[in-house]
């Protein structure tokens, strides 16, 4: 059987470099590639991207300390966020592990980001394993573990 191997999430946002700043800044991102696709480039696969013609698009791709990609869309005409539903069928939210859950969540909370409750333990409190949901620039959620 042939290998696999995770390569990126695709991730479209309001502000890029808000974004990338956020992810910079409270999860160690470093920016890969930061562009804007050329014009045409989604009006080529309308079955895929279902945009009207004519439609344009930043990106940039960010990377984690253990290599794995966002790729952040940011298009210059755009619908308004619709937050994902857990009993929805599709993608709700991504997982990042960080050293000092408390640290991470007293420094976020500090600068105003919004978290759904504080971190609690997964599980057996004796195990020392803490997760925590929080939203990220655009609402989108992002569930921290230790």
């Amino acid at each position: 059987m042939e290998k696999s191997a995770f390569v990126h999430i695709g991730l479209t946002v309001s502000n890029i470099d808000r974004t990338i700043e956020f992810y910079k800044k409270y999860f160690g991102f470093e920016v890969e590639l930061k562009g804007q696709f050329p014009d045409g480039f989604f009006d080529a696969k309308p079955s895929l991207y279902g945009l009207k013609a004519g439609a344009g698009s930043k990106i940039a791709i960010i990377n984690s300390p253990d290599g794995v990609a966002l790729e952040l869309f940011e298009f210059l005409d755009q619908t308004p966020f619709k937050a994902a539903k857990w009993d929805t069928p599709g993608y709700h939210h991504i997982c990042l592990k960080v050293d000092d859950i408390h640290a991470k969540y007293q420094e976020m909370k500090k600068d105003g980001i919004e978290f759904y409750f504080e971190p609690d333990y997964m599980g057996d409190p004796k195990d020392d394993r803490y997760w925590v949901f929080l939203k990220d620039p655009d609402g989108n959620m992002i569930e921290l573990q230790q």
